[in-house]
Formats: C-alpha cells, structure tokens, sequence
C-alpha cells in the first residue's frame, strides 16, 4: 500500500499535464480554426446556463479529487481571464466548504483514514502547529490535492474560516498564474 500511493500521485500529475497540455497544443495547432471570441460570446450570450453549470462542476470537484486545473484553463477558452479567475475562486470556496462540511457526514475522512494513514498523521501534526500557513503553502502547490488536506482539517475541527483564507491564498495565487499566463499566451 505504501507504493500505491506514490504511484497514484504520480499518474494523476502525468494526467493532470496530459490534459493541460493537450487542450493547449490543440488551440495553439489549430488556432486559426479556434475562435476563442465566438466561444466567449456563445459563453456570455448563454450565460445563465453557462456560469451556474461551470460552478456547480466546480464546486463538487472537491469531492472527487480531480484537480481543478484543467477546469480553470477552460475557463479561460470560455470566459474573460478576470471573470474566469472570480468564477474559480467562487468554486473553490463553494467547493472547500462542501468538503469541510460533508467530510464526516460522507464517511471519506473514515476511507483517507485507512488508505492513508500515514498522510492523515503526517498532515494533522502539521495542521495542528501552524494552520493557516500550512493550508495556504499546502493549496499553492499543485500536485497535491488541496481537497485531502480540507477534510483532515474538518475533522481536526479547524475553523472554517482558517481553511478558506488558506485555500483562498494558495489557490488564488496559483489559479491567477495559470488563468492569466495562459490568456497571456492565448
């Protein structure tokens, strides 16, 4: 089981800049038959169908642990960068806040307790020293899921606030590079 996980974290990363990478070299191979202008304005003239569907995937990714990367750079391909960055960092509070609440009424703190024990007390201690730093540094850092560390902190009952401010920090530092490098290179 030890090996699973090293291996599992590694898949995912490869997948994760799989999908990153494809969705870019299609646009950029075939730019000239991508209209980036007619997707956003398919996007906003549909808007109130478009932007409830796009946060509410967003909001319940934290359940799954898919990364929400490739979401975020779709974003982009559908939306302004400075609404495509307000509309991730919706999802990701909505989305934290789903995971810190439901975390014991779901049951997965129980299933990350037993598949990984070891990250489950690696991560509490830290948690329990310096909370805001470690969720803020944790949520920055892409190729570990922000979502295992929220339901480690739901059931060591750290505040909720804690855990948004955090997240928000990391994560919005880390959506603003991508969202808006790839605008840039789009």
């Amino acid at each position: 089981m030890p090996q699973e996980a090293p291996r599992f974290r590694t898949k995912t990363f490869i997948a994760w800049l799989t999908v990153v990478g494809t969705v870019l070299t299609l646009y950029l191979v075939y730019r000239d038959r991508i209209d980036l202008e007619v997707l956003r304005t398919l996007a906003l003239e549909h808007h109130h169908l478009v932007i409830p569907a796009y946060l509410l995937l967003l909001s319940l990714l934290g359940l799954t642990f898919i990364p929400s990367t490739p979401f975020a750079v779709a974003g982009v391909f559908l939306f302004h960068p400075g609404l495509a960055y307000l509309l991730n960092l919706v999802g990701i509070v909505t989305s934290s806040t789903i995971v810190y609440h439901f975390a014991r009424f779901i049951g997965f703190h129980r299933l990350l307790e037993a598949r990984y024990p070891e990250k489950a007390r690696k991560v509490r201690e830290a948690l329990s020293r310096k909370e805001l730093p470690i969720i803020a540094a944790w949520s920055f850092f892409p190729a570990v899921p922000t979502d295992f560390m929220i339901y480690v902190a739901s059931t060591l009952r750290i505040r909720l606030w804690k855990c948004i401010l955090g997240v928000l920090v990391g994560e919005g530092l880390l959506n603003a590079f991508y969202i808006f490098s790839v605008d840039l290179a789009l």
